[in-house]
């Protein structure tokens, strides 16, 4: 569970440093499908961090969450992410 939070941690950085990459759908993306994911040691949640990462493709954490937690509520907590990430480069 560490481990899945501080990987978690490391990306959403990563792509805050890159300014130009970050969005708040991937961030939040990245989030949902961590907390959905958390202790399972799901082999899908490497893969789709890697994408992000390495290809800054979004959509297989927004799909492994939308699988573990449902479509509906990924779309609640997209939101709700969306209104409280307030990501500024320039601070």
């Amino acid at each position: 569970m560490v481990s899945d939070l501080a990987e978690l941690i490391s990306l959403c950085a990563q792509a805050r440093g890159e300014p130009d990459c970050f969005s708040a759908a991937a961030d939040g993306a990245a989030w949902a499908a961590t907390a959905a994911s958390l202790g399972a040691r799901d082999e899908r949640l490497d893969r789709a961090r890697a994408a992000l990462r390495d290809e800054r493709d979004s959509e297989p954490l927004a799909a492994l969450a939308a699988d573990r937690a449902g479509a509906a509520e990924l779309a609640c907590v997209r939101a709700a992410h969306g209104a409280r990430v307030d990501y500024d480069p320039g601070r």
